[in-house]
Protein backbone atom coordinates (compact mmCIF):
# COMPACT_ATOMS: atom_id res chain seq x y z
CA UNK A 1 0.00 0.00 0.00
CA UNK A 2 1.16 3.50 -0.69
CA UNK A 3 -0.53 6.67 0.49
CA UNK A 4 -1.53 9.21 -2.15
CA UNK A 5 0.32 12.48 -2.32
CA UNK A 6 -2.50 14.34 -4.06
CA UNK A 7 -5.54 15.13 -1.97
CA UNK A 8 -8.06 15.33 -4.82
CA UNK A 9 -7.85 11.76 -6.06
CA UNK A 10 -11.60 11.23 -5.63
CA UNK A 11 -13.41 14.55 -5.38
CA UNK A 12 -12.89 15.81 -8.91
CA UNK A 13 -13.47 12.43 -10.56
CA UNK A 14 -16.69 11.56 -8.74
CA UNK A 15 -18.67 14.71 -8.05
CA UNK A 16 -18.82 15.96 -11.64
CA UNK A 17 -20.54 12.81 -12.90
CA UNK A 18 -23.84 13.85 -11.33
CA UNK A 19 -24.36 17.18 -13.08
CA UNK A 20 -26.88 15.93 -15.63
CA UNK A 21 -29.24 14.38 -13.06
CA UNK A 22 -28.71 17.32 -10.71
CA UNK A 23 -29.88 19.76 -13.39
CA UNK A 24 -33.00 17.69 -13.83
CA UNK A 25 -33.55 17.70 -10.10
CA UNK A 26 -33.15 21.43 -9.68
CA UNK A 27 -35.57 22.13 -12.52
CA UNK A 28 -38.23 20.18 -10.63
CA UNK A 29 -38.23 22.65 -7.69
CA UNK A 30 -40.31 20.29 -5.61
CA UNK A 31 -40.74 20.47 -1.83
CA UNK A 32 -39.88 17.27 0.01
CA UNK A 33 -41.92 15.53 2.69
CA UNK A 34 -42.07 16.73 6.28
CA UNK A 35 -38.75 16.36 8.06
CA UNK A 36 -38.38 13.55 10.62
CA UNK A 37 -38.97 14.68 14.15
CA UNK A 38 -36.62 14.24 17.07
CA UNK A 39 -33.17 15.59 17.76
CA UNK A 40 -30.14 14.61 15.75
CA UNK A 41 -27.35 12.77 17.53
CA UNK A 42 -23.74 11.87 16.84
CA UNK A 43 -22.23 8.42 17.34
CA UNK A 44 -19.01 6.96 18.68
CA UNK A 45 -16.80 4.84 16.44
CA UNK A 46 -15.97 7.56 13.91
CA UNK A 47 -12.42 7.75 12.60
CA UNK A 48 -10.61 10.31 10.46
CA UNK A 49 -8.26 9.51 7.59
CA UNK A 50 -5.20 11.54 8.59
CA UNK A 51 -5.23 9.95 12.05
CA UNK A 52 -5.58 6.47 10.59
CA UNK A 53 -2.69 7.07 8.19
CA UNK A 54 -0.46 7.62 11.21
CA UNK A 55 -1.65 4.35 12.76
CA UNK A 56 -1.30 2.02 9.76
CA UNK A 57 0.37 -0.68 11.84
CA UNK A 58 -2.85 -1.03 13.83
CA UNK A 59 -4.95 -1.95 10.81
CA UNK A 60 -2.39 -3.73 8.61
CA UNK A 61 -1.77 -7.47 8.90
CA UNK A 62 1.43 -8.49 7.14
CA UNK A 63 1.37 -12.18 6.28
CA UNK A 64 4.35 -14.01 7.75
CA UNK A 65 6.26 -16.91 6.23
CA UNK A 66 4.37 -19.16 8.62
CA UNK A 67 1.03 -17.75 7.43
CA UNK A 68 1.95 -18.38 3.80
CA UNK A 69 3.14 -21.88 4.63
CA UNK A 70 -0.29 -22.61 6.14
CA UNK A 71 -1.94 -21.40 2.93
CA UNK A 72 0.40 -23.58 0.84
CA UNK A 73 -0.36 -26.63 3.00
CA UNK A 74 -4.11 -26.04 2.79
CA UNK A 75 -3.96 -25.70 -1.00
CA UNK A 76 -1.92 -28.90 -1.29
CA UNK A 77 -4.42 -30.76 0.87
CA UNK A 78 -7.34 -29.57 -1.25
CA UNK A 79 -5.63 -30.74 -4.43
CA UNK A 80 -4.78 -34.13 -2.97
CA UNK A 81 -8.43 -34.62 -1.97
CA UNK A 82 -9.82 -33.40 -5.27
CA UNK A 83 -11.46 -30.36 -3.67
CA UNK A 84 -11.41 -28.10 -6.72
CA UNK A 85 -14.79 -26.34 -6.36
CA UNK A 86 -13.88 -23.00 -4.80
CA UNK A 87 -17.48 -22.45 -3.66
CA UNK A 88 -17.07 -25.37 -1.22
CA UNK A 89 -13.83 -24.21 0.41
CA UNK A 90 -13.85 -22.83 3.94
CA UNK A 91 -12.68 -23.45 7.51
CA UNK A 92 -13.86 -27.09 7.53
CA UNK A 93 -11.64 -28.18 4.65
CA UNK A 94 -9.11 -25.34 4.28
CA UNK A 95 -7.28 -25.48 7.59
CA UNK A 96 -5.37 -22.36 8.66
CA UNK A 97 -4.54 -23.04 12.33
CA UNK A 98 -2.89 -19.76 13.28
CA UNK A 99 -3.74 -17.53 10.33
CA UNK A 100 -7.39 -18.49 10.73
CA UNK A 101 -7.37 -17.12 14.28
CA UNK A 102 -5.88 -13.86 13.00
CA UNK A 103 -8.60 -13.59 10.34
CA UNK A 104 -11.37 -14.22 12.86
CA UNK A 105 -9.94 -11.48 15.11
CA UNK A 106 -9.69 -9.15 12.11
CA UNK A 107 -13.34 -9.84 11.29
CA UNK A 108 -14.39 -8.92 14.81
CA UNK A 109 -12.52 -5.63 14.48
CA UNK A 110 -14.20 -4.97 11.13
CA UNK A 111 -17.66 -5.42 12.63
CA UNK A 112 -17.16 -3.69 15.96
CA UNK A 113 -14.14 -1.40 15.47
CA UNK A 114 -12.81 0.82 12.72
CA UNK A 115 -14.51 -1.16 9.95
CA UNK A 116 -11.55 -1.66 7.65
CA UNK A 117 -8.29 -3.60 7.51
CA UNK A 118 -5.48 -4.36 5.10
CA UNK A 119 -3.65 -7.65 4.61
CA UNK A 120 -0.30 -7.49 2.85
CA UNK A 121 2.06 -10.04 1.38
CA UNK A 122 -0.40 -12.50 -0.18
CA UNK A 123 1.91 -14.12 -2.77
CA UNK A 124 -0.14 -13.64 -5.93
CA UNK A 125 2.88 -14.15 -8.20
CA UNK A 126 3.60 -17.47 -6.47
CA UNK A 127 0.08 -18.84 -7.03
CA UNK A 128 -1.87 -19.97 -10.07
CA UNK A 129 -5.16 -18.15 -10.61
CA UNK A 130 -7.10 -21.07 -9.10
CA UNK A 131 -4.81 -21.12 -6.05
CA UNK A 132 -5.15 -17.37 -5.53
CA UNK A 133 -8.94 -17.40 -5.83
CA UNK A 134 -9.31 -20.55 -3.73
CA UNK A 135 -7.14 -19.27 -0.89
CA UNK A 136 -8.76 -15.81 -0.96
CA UNK A 137 -12.26 -17.28 -0.81
CA UNK A 138 -11.36 -19.73 1.95
CA UNK A 139 -9.74 -16.99 4.06
CA UNK A 140 -12.87 -14.83 3.75
CA UNK A 141 -15.01 -17.77 4.84
CA UNK A 142 -13.33 -17.62 8.25
CA UNK A 143 -15.40 -14.44 8.76
CA UNK A 144 -18.71 -15.84 7.50
CA UNK A 145 -20.60 -17.08 4.45
CA UNK A 146 -19.77 -15.89 0.93
CA UNK A 147 -22.70 -14.51 -1.11
CA UNK A 148 -23.20 -13.95 -4.87
CA UNK A 149 -22.12 -10.63 -6.36
CA UNK A 150 -24.16 -10.53 -9.55
CA UNK A 151 -27.05 -12.18 -11.36
CA UNK A 152 -24.66 -14.83 -12.72
CA UNK A 153 -24.08 -16.11 -9.19
CA UNK A 154 -20.38 -15.31 -8.99
CA UNK A 155 -19.06 -15.88 -5.46
CA UNK A 156 -15.60 -14.68 -6.46
CA UNK A 157 -15.97 -11.57 -8.62
CA UNK A 158 -13.50 -9.86 -10.92
CA UNK A 159 -13.10 -6.09 -10.80
CA UNK A 160 -11.60 -4.99 -14.11
CA UNK A 161 -12.35 -2.86 -17.14
CA UNK A 162 -14.57 -4.80 -19.54
CA UNK A 163 -15.06 -1.81 -21.83
CA UNK A 164 -18.61 -1.06 -20.73
CA UNK A 165 -20.22 2.35 -21.01
CA UNK A 166 -20.16 4.04 -17.58
CA UNK A 167 -22.95 6.38 -18.74
CA UNK A 168 -25.33 3.47 -19.35
CA UNK A 169 -27.67 3.48 -16.33
CA UNK A 170 -27.57 -0.35 -16.17
CA UNK A 171 -23.77 -0.62 -16.16
CA UNK A 172 -22.17 -1.60 -12.87
CA UNK A 173 -19.19 0.72 -12.64
CA UNK A 174 -16.72 -1.85 -11.34
CA UNK A 175 -16.72 -3.32 -14.87
CA UNK A 176 -15.36 -0.05 -16.33
CA UNK A 177 -12.29 2.13 -15.87
CA UNK A 178 -14.40 5.09 -14.72
CA UNK A 179 -14.32 6.50 -11.22
CA UNK A 180 -16.60 4.76 -8.77
CA UNK A 181 -18.35 7.17 -6.41
CA UNK A 182 -18.47 6.60 -2.69
CA UNK A 183 -20.66 3.61 -2.05
CA UNK A 184 -21.46 0.52 -0.04
CA UNK A 185 -21.70 -2.98 -1.49
CA UNK A 186 -24.68 -5.29 -1.05
CA UNK A 187 -23.06 -7.37 1.68
CA UNK A 188 -21.80 -6.88 5.22
CA UNK A 189 -18.11 -7.36 4.38
CA UNK A 190 -16.25 -6.87 1.10
CA UNK A 191 -12.74 -8.09 0.42
CA UNK A 192 -10.62 -6.90 -2.52
CA UNK A 193 -7.47 -8.81 -3.52
CA UNK A 194 -5.19 -6.95 -5.92
CA UNK A 195 -3.73 -9.18 -8.64
CA UNK A 196 -2.38 -6.31 -10.73
CA UNK A 197 -2.66 -2.52 -10.53
CA UNK A 198 -3.26 0.10 -13.21
CA UNK A 199 -0.39 2.09 -14.66
CA UNK A 200 -2.27 5.28 -13.79
CA UNK A 201 -5.08 5.91 -11.30
CA UNK A 202 -7.21 3.22 -9.68
CA UNK A 203 -6.60 4.66 -6.23
CA UNK A 204 -8.81 3.56 -3.35
CA UNK A 205 -10.48 5.82 -0.82
CA UNK A 206 -12.19 4.77 2.41
CA UNK A 207 -14.17 7.02 4.75
CA UNK A 208 -15.96 6.32 8.00
CA UNK A 209 -19.69 6.72 7.34
CA UNK A 210 -20.07 7.38 11.08
CA UNK A 211 -17.67 10.33 10.74
CA UNK A 212 -19.59 11.59 7.71
CA UNK A 213 -22.85 11.46 9.67
CA UNK A 214 -21.35 13.22 12.69
CA UNK A 215 -20.00 16.01 10.48
CA UNK A 216 -23.34 16.33 8.68
CA UNK A 217 -25.06 16.78 12.04
CA UNK A 218 -22.57 19.51 12.97
CA UNK A 219 -22.23 21.31 9.61
CA UNK A 220 -25.37 20.45 7.59
CA UNK A 221 -28.13 19.27 9.94
CA UNK A 222 -30.87 19.83 7.36
CA UNK A 223 -29.03 17.53 4.94
CA UNK A 224 -28.63 14.91 7.66
CA UNK A 225 -32.41 14.87 8.06
CA UNK A 226 -32.95 14.56 4.30
CA UNK A 227 -30.58 11.60 4.16
CA UNK A 228 -32.76 9.80 6.73
CA UNK A 229 -35.63 9.89 4.26
CA UNK A 230 -36.19 7.50 1.39
CA UNK A 231 -34.40 7.75 -1.95
CA UNK A 232 -35.40 5.65 -4.95
CA UNK A 233 -32.63 3.26 -5.99
CA UNK A 234 -32.21 1.15 -9.14
CA UNK A 235 -31.32 -2.53 -9.09
CA UNK A 236 -29.57 -2.08 -12.48
CA UNK A 237 -31.45 -5.00 -13.99
CA UNK A 238 -30.51 -7.55 -11.30
CA UNK A 239 -34.00 -8.06 -9.88
CA UNK A 240 -34.80 -10.68 -7.21
CA UNK A 241 -38.03 -12.70 -7.59
CA UNK A 242 -41.08 -10.70 -6.54
CA UNK A 243 -39.24 -7.37 -6.52
CA UNK A 244 -39.44 -4.27 -8.72
CA UNK A 245 -36.70 -2.64 -10.80
CA UNK A 246 -36.25 0.02 -8.09
CA UNK A 247 -36.73 0.20 -4.35
CA UNK A 248 -36.85 2.96 -1.72
CA UNK A 249 -34.53 3.27 1.25
CA UNK A 250 -32.90 6.04 3.32
CA UNK A 251 -29.12 6.41 3.26
CA UNK A 252 -28.44 6.80 6.99
CA UNK A 253 -30.14 4.72 9.67
CA UNK A 254 -30.07 5.14 13.45
CA UNK A 255 -30.97 1.70 14.76
CA UNK A 256 -30.58 0.08 18.17
CA UNK A 257 -27.87 2.46 19.30
CA UNK A 258 -25.71 2.25 16.20
CA UNK A 259 -25.49 4.09 12.90
CA UNK A 260 -25.41 2.27 9.58
CA UNK A 261 -25.42 3.49 5.99
CA UNK A 262 -26.33 2.14 2.56
CA UNK A 263 -25.39 4.29 -0.42
CA UNK A 264 -24.42 4.34 -4.07
CA UNK A 265 -25.25 7.53 -5.94
CA UNK A 266 -24.80 5.83 -9.31
CA UNK A 267 -27.76 3.56 -8.44
CA UNK A 268 -29.84 6.60 -7.47
CA UNK A 269 -28.84 8.26 -10.75
CA UNK A 270 -29.80 5.08 -12.64
CA UNK A 271 -33.28 5.12 -11.07
CA UNK A 272 -33.85 8.68 -12.31
CA UNK A 273 -33.75 7.44 -15.92
CA UNK A 274 -36.69 5.08 -15.36
CA UNK A 275 -40.34 5.80 -16.04
CA UNK A 276 -42.37 6.78 -13.02
CA UNK A 277 -39.41 7.77 -10.84
CA UNK A 278 -39.77 11.29 -9.48
CA UNK A 279 -36.83 13.64 -9.97
CA UNK A 280 -34.75 14.57 -6.97
CA UNK A 281 -35.65 17.68 -5.06
CA UNK A 282 -33.18 20.52 -4.76
CA UNK A 283 -32.65 19.70 -1.10
CA UNK A 284 -32.03 16.02 -1.92
CA UNK A 285 -29.35 17.05 -4.39
CA UNK A 286 -27.77 19.33 -1.79
CA UNK A 287 -27.84 16.56 0.80
CA UNK A 288 -26.11 14.13 -1.57
CA UNK A 289 -23.58 16.80 -2.51
CA UNK A 290 -22.87 17.50 1.16
CA UNK A 291 -22.41 13.77 1.82
CA UNK A 292 -20.03 13.32 -1.14
CA UNK A 293 -18.04 16.44 -0.27
CA UNK A 294 -17.47 15.20 3.27
CA UNK A 295 -16.57 11.70 2.11
CA UNK A 296 -13.94 13.18 -0.22
CA UNK A 297 -12.66 15.79 2.21
CA UNK A 298 -9.00 15.79 3.22
CA UNK A 299 -9.80 15.58 6.94
CA UNK A 300 -12.09 12.52 6.70
CA UNK A 301 -10.94 10.13 3.99
CA UNK A 302 -8.09 7.63 3.94
CA UNK A 303 -6.28 7.17 0.61
CA UNK A 304 -4.45 4.05 -0.44
CA UNK A 305 -3.34 2.30 -3.59
CA UNK A 306 -3.56 -1.48 -3.44
CA UNK A 307 -0.44 -3.22 -4.70
CA UNK A 308 -0.37 -6.83 -5.99
CA UNK A 309 -0.81 -9.08 -2.96
CA UNK A 310 -2.71 -6.50 -0.88
CA UNK A 311 -6.19 -7.43 0.40
CA UNK A 312 -8.51 -4.67 1.58
CA UNK A 313 -11.36 -5.67 3.90
CA UNK A 314 -14.29 -3.31 4.64
CA UNK A 315 -17.45 -3.35 6.74
CA UNK A 316 -20.01 -1.80 4.42
CA UNK A 317 -22.40 -0.68 7.15
CA UNK A 318 -19.86 1.67 8.78
CA UNK A 319 -17.60 2.71 5.89
CA UNK A 320 -17.96 4.08 2.38
CA UNK A 321 -15.37 3.37 -0.30
CA UNK A 322 -14.56 4.78 -3.71
CA UNK A 323 -12.10 4.37 -6.57
CA UNK A 324 -10.59 6.92 -8.89
CA UNK A 325 -10.60 6.45 -12.65
CA UNK A 326 -7.70 4.49 -14.08
CA UNK A 327 -5.82 3.75 -17.27
CA UNK A 328 -3.91 0.65 -18.36
CA UNK A 329 -0.89 1.05 -20.62
CA UNK A 330 0.96 -2.16 -21.43
CA UNK A 331 1.62 -5.01 -19.02
CA UNK A 332 -1.16 -6.62 -17.04
CA UNK A 333 -4.38 -4.56 -16.80
CA UNK A 334 -5.75 -3.56 -13.41
CA UNK A 335 -7.40 -6.64 -11.94
CA UNK A 336 -8.85 -7.10 -8.47
CA UNK A 337 -10.69 -10.14 -7.15
CA UNK A 338 -13.68 -9.42 -4.91
CA UNK A 339 -15.46 -11.36 -2.18
CA UNK A 340 -18.70 -10.55 -0.33
CA UNK A 341 -19.15 -12.08 3.12
CA UNK A 342 -22.11 -12.34 5.50
CA UNK A 343 -21.00 -12.81 9.13
CA UNK A 344 -22.75 -15.30 11.45
CA UNK A 345 -25.91 -14.22 13.22
CA UNK A 346 -24.20 -13.85 16.60
CA UNK A 347 -21.62 -11.37 15.26
CA UNK A 348 -23.37 -9.55 12.40
CA UNK A 349 -24.58 -5.99 12.95
CA UNK A 350 -28.34 -5.69 13.54
CA UNK A 351 -29.92 -3.97 10.55
CA UNK A 352 -33.25 -2.13 10.29
CA UNK A 353 -36.02 -4.10 8.52
CA UNK A 354 -35.92 -1.87 5.43
CA UNK A 355 -32.50 -3.35 4.53
CA UNK A 356 -34.36 -6.49 3.46
CA UNK A 357 -35.27 -4.60 0.27
CA UNK A 358 -31.63 -4.87 -0.79
CA UNK A 359 -30.31 -7.74 1.33
CA UNK A 360 -33.26 -10.10 0.88
CA UNK A 361 -33.48 -10.47 4.65
CA UNK A 362 -31.89 -8.79 7.65
CA UNK A 363 -30.87 -12.05 9.29
CA UNK A 364 -27.96 -14.15 8.03
CA UNK A 365 -27.55 -15.51 5.47
CA UNK A 366 -28.30 -12.08 4.03
CA UNK A 367 -26.93 -9.94 1.25
CA UNK A 368 -25.68 -10.55 -2.24
CA UNK A 369 -27.45 -10.34 -5.57
CA UNK A 370 -29.99 -13.14 -5.84
CA UNK A 371 -32.10 -13.78 -8.93
CA UNK A 372 -34.15 -16.69 -10.22
CA UNK A 373 -32.23 -19.59 -11.75
CA UNK A 374 -28.90 -18.50 -10.29
CA UNK A 375 -26.10 -21.08 -9.96
CA UNK A 376 -23.23 -20.23 -7.62
CA UNK A 377 -19.76 -20.34 -9.17
CA UNK A 378 -16.23 -18.98 -8.83
CA UNK A 379 -14.92 -18.16 -12.33
CA UNK A 380 -11.18 -17.66 -12.63
CA UNK A 381 -11.71 -14.60 -14.84
CA UNK A 382 -14.57 -12.51 -16.14
CA UNK A 383 -17.36 -14.28 -18.02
Amino acid sequence: MRALSHAHACASSVALSWRKSDVRARKAKRVSAVEPTGSLETFSGAWYGPDMLQKSSEWTLILSDEDIAEIDDALATCKSRGLTDIVELGPDNFKLPKLGEKIVAMGEELLNGRGFALMRGFPVHHFTRWEACAAFHAMGRYMGTSVPQNKLGHIVGHVKDLGGDPNDPLTRLYTTSAAQPYHTDSADIVGLLCLSQATEGGHSQVTSSVAIWNELVKRHPSSARVLEREFEVSRKGEIPPGKQATYKIPIFHRYKGRLCAIYDRSFIHSALTMDGVAPLTAEQVKALDDLDALACSDDLRLDMTLEPGDIQWLHNHTTLHARSAFRNEGGNPRHLVRLWVCPPKDTAMELPPVFAERFGTVIPERGGIRVEGQVLSCPLDTE
